[in-house]
C-alpha cells in the first residue's frame, strides 16, 4: 500500500471518529437541517384550494364555516367554502359551508379592503388561516386568491380581487339581508361581480337581466354559430386569435383580450362568465370593439341553439319553462357524496367537468340534462333533485345541463 493511501485511509477514519463523537454529545454545533415542509396544493399562496363542498372533503364537524359562535381562530379559520348555488331570488351568487350569502363591497379597492373598525363587526370578513383549505364547487380554482387585511393582517378570500364578506344580519341560510344595503352592498356572483338583482345602483353596470344594446336588436334571433376573435383591432393578425363556436353559451378560452371579432351572423357577447353581466347584441364583424364599450371585457358568447338530432324523454312537458340556474351533482345516489360533488351554474347550456362522476342532482327549478357537450345528444326534463339517474337512464351519463336563460 503506498503512503498516498495509507494517508488517506488514516484522515478517514480520524473524521469518522469525530462524526461519532459528535452524534453522541447534546452539545453538537451543527444544527441538523430541518425537513421541507409539506407542499400546498397552491405554491403561490398559503392556501389549499380543494374541488368540491366541505362535505364531500370530509371537512371536522364544528370548525370552518360552522364553527360556533365565539370558536377561538384556529378553529374558525380551518377552511371556508365557496359554492355557487342560489339564494332567494338572487342566482346565482356564492354562499359558504353554514349557506350564508357572501357579499362585496362597492368602497373596497381591487385586492384590499376598506371595511374596518365597526364596518366588519357588521361586515364580518371572510377569513382562513394560512394553509387553511378553501373547498371551492362551481368557481373557477384561478378566481380564488387572498390579501392581508390592514387591521390586523388576517387572510380575507377574495373572487378576482374583489375581498369577500359576510352579514351580520342575515340569520337564516340563504338570508339575503345584505343585498342593496346602502346602495353599496352586493351578493357576490362566482366571478366576483355584483348580484344587483332586481336593482341598480346609480352608475354601474345594469343587471345581467337587462341588455345594453348599442347595435343590433334586443330581440334579435341569434343565427351566429361561430366566431373569431381577435386581440388586437381590426382583424390584425399581429396579435392572436382564438376561436369559439357554439350553439347556446360559450365560455371564451382566453377572457378579457378580445378587440376585435369576425362572424357569420347575429351573436350575443357577455362580460361574465356564462353569459352573465353586461351584454350586446351584434350581428356581422366588429372592427373595434371600443366602439361599444366592449374591449378586452368578453368573457362568454350566446350562439344560436339550433342544430343537432335529439331523443327526448321527458317527466314534465316538453315545453315545460326552464326556471333552475344552478345544481349539485353528486357522486353517489340519494344525493350521497362517495367521490365528491361537482356545482354547476349559470344561464341556458352549461357543460359538466366530469360526467362520469352523476348519480344524483339536487336542484331548486326545472332544468334540461343532457348526454352530450353544449347541450347535444339524449336529453330529458326534471324539476327538483333527481335521487336516482339510473331510474331514468342518465347514471354517469350528463354532460351537460340547460339552465334558464
Amino acid at each position: 500500500m503506498s503512503r498516498k493511501h495509507v494517508v488517506s485511509l488514516a484522515a478517514l477514519v480520524a473524521a469518522g471518529a469525530a462524526m461519532l463523537a459528535a452524534c453522541g454529545s447534546q452539545e453538537a454545533t451543527q444544527p441538523q437541517t430541518p425537513p421541507p415542509a409539506a407542499s400546498n396544493a397552491a405554491d403561490s399562496t398559503p392556501l389549499n384550494l380543494l374541488q368540491g363542498t366541505a362535505k364531500s372533503n370530509n371537512a371536522p364537524a364544528n370548525t370552518g364555516d360552522l364553527a360556533p359562535q365565539g370558536a377561538p381562530a384556529p378553529v374558525a379559520q380551518q377552511w371556508v367554502q365557496l359554492a355557487a348555488g342560489k339564494a332567494g331570488d338572487l342566482s346565482p351568487v356564492i354562499t359558504n359551508g353554514a349557506h350564508k350569502v357572501l357579499y362585496v363591497f362597492d368602497k373596497d379597492e381591487p385586492n384590499k379592503s376598506n371595511c374596518t373598525d365597526q364596518c366588519k363587526v357588521t361586515w364580518p370578513p371572510v377569513e382562513v388561516a394560512k394553509g387553511g383549505k378553501v373547498f371551492i364547487a362551481g368557481i373557477a380554482k384561478s378566481a380564488v386568491g387572498f390579501i392581508k387585511r390592514p387591521d390586523d393582517g388576517n387572510l380575507q378570500i377574495t373572487l378576482n380581487g374583489h375581498p369577500l364578506y359576510t352579514f351580520s344580519k342575515d340569520v337564516k341560510p340563504f338570508d339575503t339581508n345584505g343585498e342593496g344595503v346602502q346602495n353599496i352592498w352586493w351578493a357576490s356572483q362566482p366571478d366576483g361581480s355584483r348580484n344587483f338583482g332586481g336593482k341598480t345602483p346609480p352608475g354601474s353596470t345594469p343587471p345581467a337581466t337587462s341588455t345594453t344594446q348599442p347595435t343590433g336588436s334586443p330581440t334579435a334571433a341569434l343565427t351566429a354559430k361561430s366566431a373569431i376573435l381577435f386581440d388586437d383591432a381590426n382583424f390584425s393578425d399581429n396579435g392572436a386569435s382564438q376561436g369559439v363556436a357554439g350553439p347556446g353559451c360559450q365560455a371564451v378560452p382566453r377572457p378579457g383580450v378580445t378587440s376585435s371579432i369576425t362572424t357569420d351572423g347575429t351573436l350575443k357577447l357577455w362580460t361574465g362568465p356564462n353569459c352573465t353581466g353586461k351584454s350586446v347584441v351584434i350581428n356581422g364583424d366588429v372592427a373595434n370593439l371600443a366602439s361599444i364599450g366592449f374591449d378586452n371585457n368578453i368573457q362568454s358568447v350566446r350562439f344560436g341553439d339550433g342544430g343537432g338530432s335529439t331523443t327526448t324523454t321527458t317527466t314534465n312537458p316538453a315545453n315545460a319553462n326552464l326556471t333552475a340556474t344552478s345544481a349539485i351533482l353528486d357522486s353517489g345516489k340519494n344525493l350521497s357524496e362517495p367521490d365528491g360533488s361537482q356545482g354547476v351554474s349559470g344561464h341556458g347550456c352549461v357543460n359538466v367537468a366530469h360526467p362520469d362522476q352523476v348519480s344524483s342532482i339536487q336542484a331548486d327549478g326545472t332544468y334540461k340534462i343532457w348526454t352530450g357537450k353544449d347541450c347535444t345528444g339524449k336529453s330529458m326534463i326534471v324539476t327538483g333533485n333527481q335521487n336516482d339517474l339510473s331510474a331514468i337512464g342518465f347514471d354517469k351519463m350528463v354532460a351537460s345541463i340547460r339552465f334558464a336563460n
